[in-house]
Order: C-alpha cells, then sequence, then structure tokens
C-alpha cells in the first residue's frame, strides 16, 4: 500500500512567531510614537506628498521609492540569512521597517483625513504587507534556491512587489474611487 505522507520539511516556527512579534511590536511601536514624530515636518510632508501622488495617478516617484525601498531590505534580509547562519539579525531590520509602517500608517489616516484613510486602506497597507510577507519568504527558503539564480532573485522579487502597488494604485484605488 502507498504511503500518502507528505515529506514536508521542518520550518523554523520560532523564527516565524520570533518574526511576527517583532512586526507587531514595531507597529505598535510607531503608533505610539505617533506624537513626538508630527513635529518632523518631513513625515507629514512625506504623508501629504504620497496621498497627492495617489490620487492624481503619479505612479513613477511611488513606483520607485517602494522599489529602492523594497530591494535594499530584500537583499538585506537575503544576504544575511543566505550568507550567514543569523537569521533572527533580520528582526532587527524587520523592527525597524516595521516601525516607519506604524508611522507612516498613522500619519497618513490621522493628517489626511478621508483621502489618507483611503490610501492608507487600499494601497499602502496592502503593499506594504506584501512586502513583509516576502521578506519572511526571503529569509525562510532563501537557502532552496537555485545557486545561480538566488542572487538574482531579491531583485526580481523586488520588481513584482512594485508591480503589485501599481496594481493597487491603478486597478483597485481606482474603483474605489469610482464608487466613492
Amino acid at each position: 500500500m502507498r504511503n500518502f505522507s507528505s515529506c514536508k520539511k521542518c520550518r523554523d516556527k520560532k523564527y516565524l512567531l520570533a518574526f511576527l512579534i517583532t512586526l507587531v511590536c514595531s507597529v505598535l511601536c510607531g503608533v505610539i510614537l505617533y506624537k513626538p514624530v508630527t513635529t518632523n515636518i518631513y513625515f507629514v510632508n512625506m504623508g501629504y506628498e504620497y496621498v497627492y501622488n495617489v490620487f492624481n495617478f503619479n505612479n513613477t516617484p511611488l513606483f520607485f521609492a517602494h522599489f529602492l525601498g523594497s530591494i535594499l531590505s530584500f537583499y538585506l534580509f537575503f544576504l544575511i540569512c543566505y550568507l550567514t547562519k543569523f537569521k533572527y539579525l533580520t528582526l532587527i531590520f524587520l523592527y525597524l521597517r516595521g516601525l516607519f509602517f506604524g508611522i507612516y500608517t498613522v500619519i497618513l489616516v490621522c493628517v489626511n483625513s478621508l483621502g489618507g484613510i483611503l490610501v492608507a486602506i487600499f494601497v499602502f497597507v496592502p503593499a506594504t504587507l506584501i512586502s513583509f510577507a516576502v521578506c519572511a519568504v526571503i529569509s525562510e527558503l532563501c537557502k532552496k534556491f537555485d545557486k545561480r539564480f538566488a542572487f538574482i532573485l531579491p531583485a526580481v522579487l523586488a520588481l513584482l512587489d512594485g508591480i503589485v502597488l501599481m496594481i493597487l494604485i491603478n486597478v483597485v484605488f481606482r474603483v474605489v474611487i469610482i464608487i466613492v
């Protein structure tokens, strides 16, 4: 009789739990740090500019900013996990990225009123959560990639992440604007 059990490789459940805990804690810290950060005009201007670019469907600055941030973090996660055995070191960079995500989300929601809420719900939060998921996949599975294409893969994933952002802006957000 054939054995139908699958050959599941054991994933690092401790790392996944630490990843999720770090992400939640960093986003909460970002929400708490909202008030001291509003004195820095850079964060407030970023919120206004992001909402302006999304509502005007000005894709180029949004795509390049998101693509460069994604490629930097994906390669950082990839190099740490691929070349060293210190996978938990990536949690420091995840914390910083989640902290800024929390701050930017609160600024989009509080400073820019209804437009900021719509942009945060339909564009910024889903795009950033997809980016966090790609970081988790890279840090978990980077040793299993084909060695010939391993160093190109984070750039390809960053490009796909940017394309997902463009789809969120040009398809999903346009439908929401038409409905509202």
